[in-house]
């Protein structure tokens, strides 16, 4: 693996974890709310969509792929399963989304929290929505370094909005059968709830979704202090 390029995909292997540990956390909602039903559902998708083995490391994973591919086909796998998973349980339990969303969220707050304490940061940089922004980026896999990602239309200390002029995750979530709203709404509140971790007084809001029919979304964060 390149010297160079090897801390670049640590990183993204980091957010491909983080994504990870989210849809763990849905699992784990999902069993706490529908019991042995819910074992039973995910058996069915995890014959049609593995879990990744937790325990391998980077290199072990991408194998003799290529490094770009290997960890491209990674964050498919990941994003696809995670969307078969909750597809399944939206189809079958009517409050599926409600369940995902907070668990969702709720482990966003837990890695806010955990960005404050791993970076040390200080009570200003906590309310600052600039590096709320950058340590977003730390966590949330949102494409490969190549794609176009999110990109910064306004910044400040107290307010920072960002847009996406398309949705890198729309067909990975359509080809496992998920609904693209959803899903938009499972990430977005896993995202509200990172920077609540961050600045509890915060606000997120997503003014505009490709999902729900606009041309580009629009995310907003402000720090209401």
């Amino acid at each position: 693996m390149s010297m160079v390029l090897g801390p670049i995909h640590h990183w993204m292997f980091g957010k491909i974890k983080t994504s990870e540990a989210r849809e763990n956390n849905i699992v784990s909602a999902f069993k706490a709310r529908y019991g042995a039903d819910a074992e039973a559902l995910l058996g069915e998708v995890y014959k049609k969509y593995p879990q990744t083995d937790s325990t391998k490391s980077l290199e072990e994973l991408l194998a003799n792929k290529s490094i770009h591919q290997g960890i491209q086909s990674i964050i498919i796998e990941g994003e696809t399963r995670e969307a078969a998973i909750i597809a399944a349980f939206c189809a079958k339990y009517d409050d599926a989304g409600k369940i995902a969303s907070e668990a969702a969220h709720a482990h966003g707050i837990q890695c806010g929290k955990e960005a404050v304490n791993r970076k040390g940061l200080s009570a200003n940089e906590c309310k600052s929505t600039s590096k709320a922004f950058e340590l977003l980026g730390d966590y949330l896999c949102d494409g490969m370094p190549c794609d176009r990602g999110a990109q910064v239309v306004e910044d400040s200390e107290k307010c920072t909005a960002w847009d996406h002029e398309e949705c890198v995750h729309e067909k990975y979530w359509k080809n496992a059968g998920a609904d693209f709203l959803t899903m938009c709404d499972i990430v977005n509140a896993w995202i509200s709830g990172f920077c609540k971790g961050l600045n509890p007084i915060s606000t997120y809001k997503r003014e505009k979704a490709i999902a729900s029919g606009d041309k580009s979304c629009l995310s907003i964060l402000k720090n209401n202090s």
